[in-house]
């Protein structure tokens, strides 16, 4: 705490003008200072640690919603919670949907953190090793707990308590044990799953309870006529640990929970047959796999480094593992919260929204891109159901609903109909991420195996909304929303209409891939719609409205047309691009959440305005609650959604496409004007994946590389550096002179006709330059 204040040289002001005796004084009486700097403003949860992996303080946040989740994308839990949520269960009829919550069987305390005593804790979560710790420094012995969701044991959650006595002499405590008080804190009974009465069995020496039991309400009984079975066992766990008084122990103890009960049972068997530090290194080394795939890593501003660090943190912990002791369940996507939340309709309940396609999709298919294929697998599941939901409402192909859970059908809360109904650029937005996925991979086997059917009845489903005005000669796309949720029950909504039309357009070049083993309907009918779909366009101020009858100077929820411009890649004059950023940053509320900035980051990047720097600091800063790095949703962080992984995902974004300058095209992978963050002095994006390959791309002050890691055969690469084509293959390192654009390209997709992608080609455009 002496560091703190020392770094802080308004501290003694801020405590009410103290003399520095008396500021000693407080920082001696230990929780003294912590309620001095709460009620003058100044942050009591600080983060100590100077590595940029790990996250430390000595003071837990004020408010619980801000700490630490631990996951492994079937089980996750926020730290010292008693709430436990499982990938794909949900409680409630379609309208009130969400999470189950289970009691946290796992959650045990140190007594020593839950009341006043004479040691300060220390509290770190350990993002490489993805484990949160507590270490208390005690008279006679050091006490160490971690808090992990086992990456390879997967139905797991494990808390293991280390003790480690000192070898000093004490003639007070000769021959006396050291006795650790600990509590287990599960909390109430769920409301959400009918348990039954907790059973106890021995086994292998220990006490172990089991309770079985079934959600309440099925989500929509067409498509889940029966509640789900879930079974919860746990270690039991006494009110104090004993060990000798020059003795060292591990103890370890541990929750499962599956929807199948012998998989949960003998789970928590091989969990405990284990020895306590091969399980936790079993962990361990799956966590550094993932880590070893790919990352971001930032030189120069500690602060950048561990915010890009908490990120991938949290979105691994709520991916699934890449290796189980058992076979994974179905993945049921990923929520704008994670795994570890989604109880509560402020943390969206655990449904799946356009933001999983739009702001977390694309870092993680750059880096990840098996986790873009479970993310795809999930809406490819749910397609039947989304099938319904076009014909129940009049139209052909698939309609996705705005959100959807364990089913796939419409889950918004009745609170808002008009999202449910008005919002549809969702299946727009999928599409998008299949484009993307399509770039990067080529995977034929998904094509085959689903991915023709989805990205051409998304086609045709915005076939049967485009209704041609025959007083413009365009079609119309009526009666939508954009992501503007301000506006609503609006025509021709510039986002829409524009990924609507690059639906249309991708669903003719998959036709041509597909052509052997699919047969498509009508491709060149689809790319036709799209060439005449209406896109407003003010020649006046050079712009794009956001809509058909927009008004200039109407505020706005969050970024919308801008998007036009990244990620839609949609080709316009510079001028208009300019105008589109400068305007609509002029009417955007403040209000809005954290996304949007990151857009504008992109744009004035592309743009090189000079304007990068200051969007890009407002697209983190007032977001990130210390010291766990855990985002709001809003600036203020008493309202909105907690640990926003939409937020998350703009701002990887700003980094990967933005500073880093890489785009993604149907035919090739560009670095375009790549540069450092603000106070950075290294910027390095480890495990690029490109058509199977491995690359990785280091910036700094006065050079860009490309490294190769390895080749897919298969794909061939080349890198056009501005001048020469160089074959890449491994163990080659290019240095990217200039500014480029640089492109890495390898032989075409079956000859198919890339898309056109120009939408309303009818109204006055400007001249492309």
């Amino acid at each position: 705490m002496w560091n703190f204040l020392a770094r802080n040289k308004q501290a003694a002001a801020m405590l009410g003008l103290l003399s520095v005796a008396a500021v000693v004084t407080i920082i001696l009486t230990t929780k003294g200072v912590s309620h001095a700097l709460a009620n003058h403003g100044m942050d009591e949860t600080e983060d100590i640690s100077p590595a940029a992996h790990i996250f430390s303080t000595y003071n837990l946040p004020a408010n619980d919603k801000f700490m630490p989740s631990i996951g492994n994308g079937h089980i996750a839990t926020n730290i010292f919670s008693d709430t436990v949520y499982i990938n794909g269960l949900y409680s409630g009829p379609a309208g009130h949907s969400h999470r189950a919550r289970i009691p946290a069987w796992a959650n045990i305390r140190l007594n020593s953190t839950l009341t006043h005593h004479p040691y300060s804790p220390v509290y770190s979560l350990d993002t490489r090793e993805g484990v949160f710790k507590v270490r208390v420094d005690r008279d006679r012995s050091v006490v160490t707990q971690r808090i992990y969701a086992h990456k390879f044991y997967t139905r797991a959650i494990v808390n293991q308590i280390q003790v480690d006595s000192k070898t000093h002499y004490d003639p007070n405590f000769v021959n006396k044990e050291i006795w650790i008080a600990i509590k287990l804190m599960p909390g109430e009974a769920s409301k959400d799953i009918d348990f039954n009465d907790p059973i106890p069995e021995i086994i292998g020496g220990r006490t172990i309870w089991h309770s079985c039991g079934k959600t309440r309400e099925s989500e929509d009984l067409t498509y889940q006529p029966l509640p789900v079975d879930v079974c919860a066992y746990w270690t039991s766990a006494p009110d104090h640990l004993v060990v000798p008084q020059h003795g060292s122990r591990v103890f370890t103890f541990a929750m499962t929970a599956d929807k199948n009960k012998t998989t949960a049972k003998e789970e928590l068997v091989k969990v405990l047959q284990e020895d306590g530090e091969v399980l936790f290194q079993k962990h361990v080394e799956e966590w550094r796999k993932l880590y070893d795939q790919g990352g971001i890593d930032i030189e120069g501003n500690l602060d950048l480094a561990k915010t890009v660090n908490g990120i991938w943190y949290y979105f691994l912990s709520s991916l699934p593992s890449e290796e189980s002791h058992y076979p994974l369940d179905k993945y049921y996507g990923l929520s704008p919260t994670g795994l570890a939340r989604g109880g509560t309709f402020e943390d969206y309940e655990g449904h799946n929204f356009w933001d999983t396609e739009t702001w977390m999709f694309p870092p993680i298919l750059l880096l990840y891109p098996r986790y873009a294929n479970e993310l795809l697998q999930y809406r490819l599941d749910k397609a039947y159901v989304a099938a319904e939901l076009a014909k129940t409402t009049g139209h052909k192909g698939y309609r996705f609903p705005w959100e959807s859970a364990y089913t796939g059908v419409e889950v918004t809360q009745p609170c808002c109909p008009d999202v449910a109904t008005y919002e549809q650029h969702v299946s727009g937005c999928i599409s998008f991420a299949v484009r993307q996925y399509l770039a990067t991979t080529r995977d034929e086997e998904w094509l085959k195996h689903g991915g023709c059917d989805i990205v051409t009845n998304i086609a045709d489903f915005w076939a049967s909304r485009a209704v041609i005005n025959y007083n413009t000669g365009l079609y119309d796309i009526s009666n939508v929303m954009g992501p503007d949720e301000d506006h609503r029950n609006v025509n021709n909504s510039a986002f829409t209409n524009v990924v609507a039309g690059y639906s249309l357009y991708l669903a003719q070049y998959v036709a041509c891939l597909c052509k052997s083993y699919y047969m498509a309907k009508e491709p060149d009918h689809w790319a036709d719609i799209a060439w005449s779909l209406a896109l407003p366009y003010d020649s006046e101020h050079d712009y794009h409205p956001q809509f058909t009858g927009y008004t200039r100077g109407e505020e706005i929820k969050q970024a919308d047309v801008v998007l036009l411009g990244f990620p839609l890649q949609y080709t316009m004059n510079s001028s208009t691009r300019q105008n589109d950023l400068d305007y609509y940053e002029s009417v955007t509320r403040s209000s809005g959440p954290a996304m949007t900035w990151s857009m504008h980051t992109i744009g004035h990047l592309q743009m090189d305005d000079g304007k990068a720097d200051i969007s890009f600091n407002k697209s983190y800063e007032g977001f990130v609650r210390e010291p766990f790095k855990v985002w709001s949703e809003l600036r203020r962080p008493d309202i909105g959604a907690t640990n926003f992984f939409t937020g998350m995902g703009g701002f990887l974004q700003t980094l990967i496409f933005g500073y880093a300058g890489i785009s993604i095209h149907l035919d090739r992978l560009e670095i375009n004007d790549a540069r450092l963050p603000p106070n950075v002095n290294k910027f390095t994006i480890r495990g690029i994946k490109y058509l199977g390959s491995n690359l990785t791309l280091e910036i700094q002050p006065n050079s860009t590389k490309l490294s190769v890691i390895s080749v897919d055969d298969s794909w061939p690469l080349v890198l056009h550096d501005t001048k020469y084509n160089i074959v890449l293959a491994p163990g080659i390192t290019a240095l990217l002179p200039g500014r480029g654009p640089f492109t890495i390209h390898s032989d075409p997709w079956k000859s198919c006709k890339l898309p056109a992608d120009v939408i309303g080609q009818n109204y006055l455009r400007p001249i492309l330059t």
